[in-house]
């Protein structure tokens, strides 16, 4: 039977502020009950603990709901974007079945029979409506313990673009999103009554002290050792680099390890870099006076002082997660180098045959050419050979994107590195056109 069921948790807050005073909100949705193919026993126990998580973390507005039928997860959405509009912070957490087809993620309601790919749009929710969802907040966040396997695909028709297990990677603008699973990886449902990816989010989202854009690698960390190395979330994130708390940072709270600290300080002097101006320079000298960057800051913060406009050139080009603690051996580093691009097929923006104008966008926040607005031109039997290397502390993935004449881009295909060292080409075809793209991947 179809159960529906939309409850704000005043249990906790007896006195919970309205949705227009909120200045942090969650609406957190468990799948379970589902009446066309298997069940699942755990999300209706993960949203439990997820939801009381949040509150701690200072949520002030959390909605629950579960078993959601496709016109009840419509409204859960609709209702949420309103409170959303104007948030500091909207984070949306989903746990039950999600597949990826037609190129796209989709979360299945409990109502859904898909007997074919081509009732997705009818009878599934496409993951760029949740987005959509939390568009209004300053700080975006999607949750998805929803990776397990496809149980609608196998009867599909034959050439149906769909994977039977796992989600895709997701490239979007200033949204934190962590699935559960790199792309085409399961998550595990769980025997101790909730996921292990369940578990950790709701250990450390109200952990104090701890930048939002560190929870990824964190949940990484656990689920792996967990799962003894099978399930491995991934994060794509593309949010400020400024560190953002969900729990306040008080006078009061336990200093950091020292490691920690050092993954402050590359999280806050990446910040301070993609920002670019004298405020963030100035933040990451009042934390770190004394820093390994505090020179360039000071000369940063004089010259922008003098020229607002001055464009600062990077430093690293690292990407940045919770560094393992002290009693761990050391994480490997994944080295991305000679990455070289063929156009194979070109069919030129128009149609007319023109060069097309790319560029390589890594999940990471990480682009090449580097500038927003660079970007490098090719035509068919062309190669464009990428002058750097560019290093990852976890496997990461990368797209190959067409700029358009609107000001946009379109993505001609993602390659996801994994985490296995040697030379690879991949071909990918998108927008009309096709391009073989070698690369090599060491480990150290």
């Amino acid at each position: 039977m179809i159960r529906f069921w939309l409850v704000t948790l005043t249990a906790l807050f007896l006195l919970a502020p309205s949705a227009a005073e909120a200045r942090k909100v969650a609406l957190i949705i468990g799948n379970g009950d589902y009446a066309n193919t298997s069940r699942l026993v755990n999300p209706a126990n993960d949203i439990r603990i997820i939801a009381a998580s949040a509150k701690q973390a200072g949520f002030d507005d959390v909605t629950v709901a579960a078993d959601l039928a496709v016109n009840d997860f419509q409204k859960a959405m609709r209702d949420f974007r309103a409170k959303a509009d104007g948030a500091e912070v909207a984070m949306v957490y989903y746990a039950g079945h999600g597949i990826e087809a037609q190129g796209k993620n989709w979360l299945i309601p409990t109502d859904a029979q898909l007997k074919s790919d081509l009732d997705l749009p009818y009878e599934a929710i496409n993951l760029d409506r949740l987005m959509e969802s939390v568009s209004g907040a300053q700080i975006r966040m999607i949750i998805l313990d929803s990776c397990r396997n496809n149980p609608f695909g196998r009867s599909w028709r034959s050439g149906t673009r769909a994977v039977v297990n796992g989600l895709a990677g997701v490239e979007a603008d200033d949204v934190l999103v962590i699935f559960a699973a790199a792309p085409g990886q399961t998550a595990a449902d769980g025997t101790s009554g909730n996921s292990p990816f369940a578990t950790s989010l709701a250990k450390h989202l109200p952990q104090p002290d701890m930048p939002v854009q560190l929870l990824g690698g964190l949940i990484r960390d656990d689920v792996l050792k967990a799962t003894a190395g099978s399930q491995r979330p991934f994060v794509s994130a593309s949010i400020t680099g400024t560190p953002v708390y969900l729990v306040p940072r008080t006078a009061t709270a336990n200093a950091p390890a020292p490691g920690n600290r050092g993954g402050l300080e590359e999280l806050l002097w990446k910040g301070a870099m993609a920002e670019n101006s004298v405020r963030g320079f100035s933040a990451y000298l009042a934390e770190f006076p004394a820093g390994k960057y505090a020179g360039q800051a000071s000369e940063n913060i004089d010259r922008l002082s003098k020229d607002p406009g001055a464009v600062i050139p990077p430093v690293t080009m690292v990407a940045m997660k919770a560094p393992a603690p002290a009693v761990r051996p050391a994480a490997r580093k994944l080295t991305l180098s000679n990455i070289r691009v063929e156009c194979v097929k070109l069919t030129g923006r128009l149609g007319l045959g023109l060069p097309d104008q790319l560029f390589l966008r890594f999940n990471t926040g990480q682009r090449f050419p580097e500038g927003k607005s660079e970007i490098y031109s090719i035509k068919k039997g062309e190669s464009r050979v990428v002058p750097q290397s560019f290093e990852f502390d976890q496997p990461v993935s990368f797209q190959l994107r067409e700029f358009d004449d609107i000001g946009g881009s379109d993505n001609i295909g993602t390659i996801d590195l994994g985490d296995a060292p040697g030379t690879f080409t991949k071909t990918l075809g998108g927008d009309a056109s096709d391009y073989r793209v070698t690369y090599t991947v060491t480990l150290s």
